[in-house]
């Protein structure tokens, strides 16, 4: 049973963009919960405390979690503070004490907090309005919002680390938003801690010592738990959500250069030169355009869902998603045509023509109408499915030459004599036929990892972890194609901003496609080379 269930965990989530189960709208009368609906035994490996005894996910016995990640995944992971015992001072709910200690101990936390909207829930007909809605929902009154009221958890009579739950329990329509995530599947932020532990790579990385090399991952992924990475603390400010700073630090580099592409093009350019004009006071839903923004902001295109209705949720509408799943719409010639290869746990191709996917391409269509002609838009995003259409059809080729060089035996080192995909011993303990697939397990339980594994999902793991060999220089080579460039290939024609869609994109994707060709024409006239030698 217990394979079973976390076999059934990676089936959810692991490299893959597939969907909870079917949707079961929150009920309003119970505790806001970010694993509503998860099994019991997913919530113990993600939910449940364990401090930093053990990891997260279904490999966490081969990690123990670094220290800050009491803070980035608190539900999990989070340790009270043991030089200054709390229980006290949260028992007579002595609220006075917070701020005359951390006027002393922490300043700027209680300077934020003084010009915040918790400490003055009332001061503008905005927030009054908007603190009624939350008084009537939740039947208290709400004067002032306390350090006390995020930070006591009087059950335990402990100091917590405030997670989404917290704020849900006030900010109820938009923590149910942020829940919605998990009806389209990853990459979304509510899953990003589980994609971020559950890869085998993160484990395996974590046992050969580069624990804390992954302090990046973990620092982008916290957004599944904390509201503070979009609105910091302990301000919290509406307005700072709404402009793009607040996703770039996140959405940027190699594999998602969100922020560059953004910030060079004519939008992101237009913003710089003219934010003073921007008033980002207004909710989106109250939005001017030309008025109040005068180009589009991250948060206006991708909060934008259908029919005027903003919600508190940027993914909805994702069609291409991150990029690297394939489409349906193509043929292939490497075994990308056959993706997902029978494995349970990877959701299958990308239909772009499907009917949620029109529909989702009618609600992006309508947002950018608010700037632009409905033909030029429609034109424009066409453009970028062609784009994407072409991209592939070059990763395709490149994974061609990659696989046909295995096939031929001419990769090296060979799989046999360089060491197996990570955590190869944990997957094969820990997953069962039924979500990896008979071929696939049976490849781990009997070659123990000793196989090649190349291109979108799995190959990915080449780009977080070097072994021995392993992944050889040709197989590193299709990695940046198809994880770097081809993605900053989308997002520079998504984002409308030429020099990254070329630059930083096409033209690296063509030359690393050569570099590929080369290679693999070295490695066939060597091994060719060796062969005569042995016979010899």
């Amino acid at each position: 049973m217990k394979k079973f269930g976390i076999g059934l965990c990676l089936s959810a989530m692991l490299f893959t963009s597939v969907a909870w189960a079917a949707e079961q709208p929150l009920k309003k009368e119970t505790p806001p919960d970010l694993y509503e609906g998860t099994p019991d035994w997913y919530r113990a490996v993600y939910k449940d405390n364990v401090g930093l005894r053990e990891g997260s996910g279904p490999f966490k016995d081969y990690f123990k979690p670094q220290m800050l990640d009491m803070y980035w995944q608190p539900n999990r992971h989070y340790e009270p503070m043991k030089n200054l015992d709390h229980s006290i001072f949260i028992e007579k709910e002595r609220r006075d004490l917070c701020v005359t200690c951390h006027e002393e101990a922490t300043p700027g936390v209680v300077r934020d907090w003084r010009s915040s909207g918790h400490k003055n829930p009332k001061s503008t007909p905005y927030l009054s309005a908007r603190t009624s809605e939350i008084e009537k929902r939740t039947n208290r009154i709400l004067n002032e919002v306390h350090c006390f009221d995020c930070h006591a958890d009087t059950k335990t009579k402990q100091i917590r680390m405030p997670t989404g739950e917290v704020c849900g329990e006030c900010h109820r329509p938009q923590f149910d938003d942020f829940l919605r995530e998990r009806e389209v599947g990853r990459p979304n932020h509510v899953q990003s801690w589980e994609a971020n532990t559950i890869v085998p790579w993160y484990a395996e990385a974590a046992r050969r010592g580069y624990l804390y090399g992954q302090h990046g991952c973990d620092l982008c992924h916290s957004g599944a738990e904390k509201c503070d990475v979009c609105h910091t603390r302990h301000k919290f400010s509406a307005a700072e959500g709404r402009q793009p700073e607040a996703c770039i630090t996140c959405h940027m580099g190699p594999d998602h250069p969100d922020a560059e592409s953004y910030g060079e093009s004519k939008h992101g350019v237009i913003y710089h030169k003219e934010e003073e004009h921007f008033d980002f006071t207004r909710p989106l839903s109250e939005v001017r355009p030309g008025k109040d923004y005068r180009t589009p902001t991250c948060q206006f295109c991708h909060m934008y869902e259908k029919h005027g209705r903003f919600i508190h949720n940027p993914v909805m509408k994702g069609i291409w998603r991150m990029g690297t799943i394939p489409p349906k719409n193509l043929e292939y010639t490497s075994s990308l045509k056959d993706y997902p290869y029978g494995i349970k746990i990877i959701s299958d191709k990308i239909d772009i023509y499907s009917e949620e996917n029109v529909a989702k391409r009618s609600y992006w269509l309508e947002v950018c109408a608010k700037c632009h002609s409905d033909r030029f838009a429609d034109t424009y995003l066409k453009s970028l499915d062609e784009f994407m259409f072409q991209a592939h059809t070059l990763a395709d080729r490149a994974q061609k030459i990659v696989e046909d060089l295995i096939a031929d035996g001419y990769l090296y080192p060979s799989a046999a004599d360089r060491d197996p995909y990570p955590l190869s011993d944990g997957i094969e303990k820990q997953l069962s036929p039924a979500f990896l697939g008979e071929p696939i397990y049976n490849a781990f339980k009997t070659l123990k990892g000793k196989f090649p594994v190349v291109g979108p999902i799995l190959g990915v793991y080449g780009m977080f972890l070097q072994q021995q060999d392993n992944p050889s220089n040709i197989e590193n080579m299709y990695n940046r194609l198809w994880f770097w460039y081809k993605l900053q290939g989308y997002k520079g024609t998504a984002h409308v901003q030429q020099d990254v869609s070329w630059w930083w994109g096409q033209a690296p994707m063509m030359m690393e496609f050569t570099k590929i060709q080369s290679e693999a024409a070295r490695l066939r006239r060597e091994g060719r080379i060796e062969k005569v030698t042995l016979t010899k």
